[in-house]
């Protein structure tokens, strides 16, 4: 019973970061955005990586959220970053480390 109900808490919490309502835990990087304004709460960005990224939501209407960066230069965003800027918060943020 233990073991199906432990099971059962591993496959929701898997499936609210794959669904985008929590960060992954093994983020290199972890950006939170609050208000439209992204800060840094993991890891590092630059400064001006960050003011573009948050000029970027507010022009989106995010308010709030996560973008995470992953090691292999990959990105996962909260379902409330939409689809539409992903490809230009790449371009930030991955630049930064270019």
């Amino acid at each position: 019973m233990l073991l199906q109900i432990l099971i059962g808490l591993l496959i929701v919490a898997v499936l609210l970061v794959w669904l985008g309502f929590v960060p992954p835990p093994h983020a290199v990087t972890l950006i939170r955005i609050r208000n439209g304004v992204a800060t840094v709460k993991k890891g590092h960005a630059r400064s001006d990586a960050l003011e573009a990224v948050s000029q970027i939501l507010r022009e989106a209407g995010v308010s709030g959220g996560f973008i995470a960066v992953m090691g292999d230069n990959k990105l996962v965003f909260s379902r409330k970053v939409p689809l539409q800027i992903h490809q230009r918060l790449r371009n930030v943020l991955l630049n930064q480390w270019a």
